[in-house]
């Protein structure tokens, strides 16, 4: 979350969104995630006492989450958006971990969760949650910060093309899993009824596209930091002190202490700024 907020305001150009409530919604995230752990245990024969607290701590944690999502799509409106491979990255996140959220909503709910629980329904919400929150915001990060880290520029072209198969194929794998899951397709099971074969393929050929997809991304890292082209101190034309050295950084990043002006996502700053220059 904290990657998603720092690109979101590059590529938009745009001061981030509620940059307080971002924050205080991470600090509650953490608070609350702590005592949600009950929600896996619905049906182990815990008092009802116990299931009602869990599953209103369970829909409590989707509070903080909305804000965040709330401010990261208010972030880019009427912004001067650059749609470059870490924000479709970013947005990728911003949409799948919406859906594992609202899913997870599904799970918290003490009705639903009888049906549910045990079921392929919680493999689809789980992968949606850490997949595609955690794994396609750290592909953002790593396209973010590649030339900074490397020195070299990755081929766009050959980003764009492996975010094609790694967003349709992981939809393709892992959305039939809710529809699974609420037909009754326990998990763990080594093997399942007859009925349930067609999606399972559906999957399998999803998890086909996914691989592509991972192996199209490392191949073009593995080649531009070969053969990319150099890349400049700043390529995204960032305000965040990182893009203010050298790519890579050179030892200990700063030969003396940066003088800093404005804040780190001060874009309509730097913008008036800009224009008072030219008049």
């Amino acid at each position: 979350m904290g990657v998603v907020t720092e690109i979101i305001p590059v590529f938009s150009r745009r001061t981030i969104f509620g940059y307080r409530a971002i924050a205080y919604s991470s600090m509650a995230i953490a608070a609350v995630g702590y005592f949600v752990w009950g929600h896996h245990m619905f049906t182990s024969g815990m008092s009802d006492t116990a299931r009602a607290v869990f599953s209103f701590l369970t829909f409590l944690v989707a509070v903080p989450s909305g804000v965040k999502v709330f401010n990261w799509v208010a972030s880019l409106y009427k912004g001067s958006i650059q749609v470059d491979a870490p924000l479709l990255f970013t947005l990728a996140f911003i949409f799948l971990f919406s859906i594992g959220g609202l899913t997870g909503l599904v799970n918290g709910a003490l009705a639903t969760n009888i049906h549910i629980h045990g079921t392929y329904f919680i493999v689809g919400h789980f992968h949606y949650v850490m997949f595609g929150g955690t794994a396609f915001a750290f592909f953002a990060g790593l396209h973010y910060w590649f030339p900074k880290m490397s020195g070299r520029m990755y081929s766009e072209k050959r980003a764009r093309l492996a975010f094609i198969f790694l967003f349709t194929g992981f939809n393709i794998l892992y959305f039939p899993m809710f529809i699974l899951g609420w037909q009754g397709m326990p998990r763990r099971y080594y093997d399942y009824l007859p009925r349930f074969h067609e999606l399972n393929a559906v999957s399998t050929v999803g998890s086909w596209i996914l691989a592509a997809g991972l192996i199209i991304l490392f191949a073009n890292f593995l080649r531009s930091v070969r053969r990319g082209e150099t890349a400049d101190w700043n390529p995204w034309g960032g305000t965040t002190l990182e893009w203010k050295v050298s790519s890579p950084p050179p030892a200990e990043n700063f030969r003396e202490i940066p003088l800093v002006t404005h804040g780190p996502y001060d874009y309509e700053q730097r913008k008036n700024n800009e224009e008072r220059r030219i008049r």
